[in-house]
């Protein structure tokens, strides 16, 4: 787990870099997956939840 971490004197939650770096991961796998996920009963959902499953596998694991 990171602790905080301080840019410019100001102390970032480790949660904001755990948001910015699932948000890249997830934009890679949402262009590597976009038909599977447009095929699915919904979308939308189907979207979130594969964010949510990103952000706790890097939370769990760092």
């Amino acid at each position: 787990m990171l602790s905080e971490i301080t840019f410019a004197n100001l102390y970032l939650p480790p949660f904001l870099l755990y948001v910015g770096a699932a948000a890249l991961m997830y934009a890679v796998l949402e262009r590597l997956m976009r038909r599977w996920l447009d095929w699915t009963w919904h979308p939308s959902l189907t979207r979130f939840f594969v964010s949510l499953i990103v952000l706790s596998t890097l939370v769990l694991k760092l």
